[in-house]
Order: structure tokens, then C-alpha cells, then sequence
């Protein structure tokens, strides 16, 4: 009796235990299943966020490649208005050269109309005035040469006319000679280039030297002209502003191709001269260069002087030329 007491005493006893064994292992299981719960939960985060991810690179692949087109877009219009842009300037720059063209034929045309203009003023005063004035003197000096002896005031007023009328003489030849050299057309460039260093020497004391190869060169009326009239405006720069002592001018003739150098001992033209706008005689001798269809150099050395070159390529001159 006292066992089977202390037996279930014993079991009694042992059955708190085993409660609480029953008890401690729900226990786990119910945290097994809170753990396993939060698993899921962060594993569906997880996968979520792979989904979002795996997502947005190919939202932001399609906003750059939208950027793109816009881009291209924007680009390709500005293109085309650049295109548009290059064709109204190449047709600005078209209309402008044919301006500049139309341009230098009027001024070849102008120079050749105010050439001929000169031409015909120049005979007119050395044949017409010329006569008419030598007329006049010869006239005055046979009155002169039959008056009384004793008539001193008469004499005295017909010398006055004959000294008047020699004056007019030289200034209607001087005029006649700038208008247009007699010698241009009777007996070529090299003799016209010698009166008006003649001229140059006269005026202002400074030496000229001529050197020509051959001398008697053959060229058309229009080459003569032209170089002539270069020679011209050269010459009257170096007698206004070179300060020169010294001009040497040099006319050679190498195959077809005709050269005109003249050079002085001046001051030496500068830079700024050379680009002046306002130097209207300069813009003359290369506008006449380039009518002839040559090209003109200037070139200018401080205090050493100024070298002005042409070179015009030359066309087969008839043998019935004038400088022949």
C-alpha cells in the first residue's frame, strides 16, 4: 500500500514536469512558426525588392533612350538651320563676288572711257591750242620786228605778249604731256617714261635712272597705257612723301611677261599706308594691274624705300604696233 502511495506520489509528483515538458515544447513550436513567419515576411520583402530593382533599369534604359531622341531631335533641327544658315551665306558670298566683278569691269570701263577722253584732250590741246598759240607769236614778233625804234612803250607791250604767249606754250605742253605723252603713242613706253623723269628731275632735284631691256620693247597700246599711267602715280608719291634723293626705274621685257620695277632711297612706305582705304592712287595702280591681268607689289623698308613692281603677262603684239 505504501508503495503504490509512494508510486503515485512519485507520479504525482513527475506529472508537473511532464506538463511542463508538453508545455516548454509548444512553446518552441510556437516560436519555430513566429520565426519561420518573419522569414517569409522578409523573404517577400526581399523578392520584392529584386522585382523593384529588376524594374527600375528598365525605366531608366527608356528615359535615356527618350532623352536621346529628344536630343537627336533638338540636334537634327539645329543642323538644318545651320544648313540653311551656309546656303544664304554662300549666296551672300556669291552675290558679293559678283558685285565686286561687276564692280571692276565698270571701273576698266571707266578708266578706258576717261583714257580716251585724255587722249582726245591731249591732242587737241597740243595740235588745236598748240598751233593756234604758235600762230599768235609769230604774228607778235613780226609786229615787233617792223615797229619804229624810236616807239618804246609799243615795244614794250609786244615783248610782255611774246613773254606771255611762251608761258602759255609750256603750260598748254605740260597739260598736254599729263593728260597723255605725245611720245606714248609716237614712240613707246621708254621714251614716255624718260619726259616724265625728265619732269620728276625738274621739279623736285631728284635723280632718275632709266634702265630699259631691250630698249625699244614692243607693247600694245593698252600695256603702255597702263604701265605708264602706274609709273605716273609712282612718281608723284615719290615726290610728295617719300623724301627720295634717288628713283631708279627699270622696264624689261623676258619672254611674254613684261616687268616695271620702280624703287627709291626714301623714308620707305609703311604698313598702314599700304591698307589706308583713303589712298585712292594706290587702289588705282592695282585696279589698273589687275586690268591688264597682271599683279602689282608695293613693298616699303624703313628709311631704306619703296619698291613698286608690276608684272603683266603679254599677248603676241601686231607688227604694226606703234612701239614697234
Amino acid at each position: 500500500m505504501h508503495y503504490l502511495a509512494g508510486t503515485q506520489n512519485v507520479a504525482s509528483a513527475d506529472e508537473p514536469v511532464i506538463s511542463a515538458g508538453v508545455s516548454g515544447q509548444s512553446g518552441r513550436r510556437s516560436s519555430q512558426g513566429g520565426a519561420v513567419d518573419d522569414f517569409g515576411a522578409t523573404r517577400k520583402r526581399a523578392n520584392q525588392r529584386e522585382a523593384s530593382a529588376s524594374s527600375r533599369p528598365l525605366d531608366t534604359h527608356e528615359a535615356l533612350e527618350q532623352r536621346v531622341r529628344q536630343r537627336t531631335a533638338q540636334l537634327s533641327e539645329l543642323n538644318e538651320l545651320l544648313r540653311q544658315e551656309i546656303a544664304e551665306r554662300r549666296k551672300m558670298e556669291a552675290a558679293l563676288q559678283d558685285s565686286r566683278e561687276r564692280l571692276r569691269h565698270l571701273s576698266i570701263h571707266l578708266q578706258k572711257i576717261r583714257e580716251d577722253e585724255r587722249t582726245s584732250l591731249s591732242r587737241e590741246l597740243h595740235d588745236e591750242f598748240g598751233q593756234i598759240l604758235t600762230g599768235m607769236k609769230l604774228d607778235v614778233s613780226w609786229i615787233k620786228r617792223r615797229l619804229p625804234g624810236n616807239d618804246g612803250l609799243i615795244l614794250e607791250r609786244l615783248n610782255s605778249v611774246l613773254a606771255a604767249l611762251d608761258h602759255t606754250i609750256i603750260t598748254v605742253q605740260q597739260m598736254s604731256t599729263m593728260l597723255r605723252p605725245v611720245a606714248l603713242d609716237d614712240f613707246g613706253l621708254r621714251d614716255a617714261a624718260e619726259l616724265a623723269a625728265r619732269d620728276l628731275m625738274k621739279r623736285t632735284n631728284i635723280l632718275c635712272h632709266i634702265v630699259s631691256e631691250p630698249y625699244g620693247m614692243g607693247l600694245d597700246e593698252a600695256v603702255s597705257t597702263g604701265a605708264f599711267r602706274i609709273l605716273q602715280e609712282a612718281l608723284t608719291n615719290v615726290m610728295r612723301h617719300s623724301g627720295a634723293h634717288e628713283v631708279t626705274i627699270i622696264l624689261k621685257k623676258r619672254k611674254d611677261v613684261f616687268i616695271m620695277e620702280i624703287s627709291d632711297d626714301g623714308k620707305g612706305i609703311t604698313k598702314k599706308d599700304l591698307v589706308n582705304p583713303r589712298s585712292i592712287g594706290l587702289t588705282g595702280m592695282h585696279e589698273r594691274a589687275h586690268a591688264l591681268g597682271g599683279t602689282l607689289a608695293i613693298m616699303g623698308v624703313r628709311r631704306k624705300g619703296t619698291s613698286v613692281t608690276l608684272s603683266v603677262p603679254l599677248r603676241p603684239v601686231k607688227p604694226s604696233s606703234k612701239e614697234e
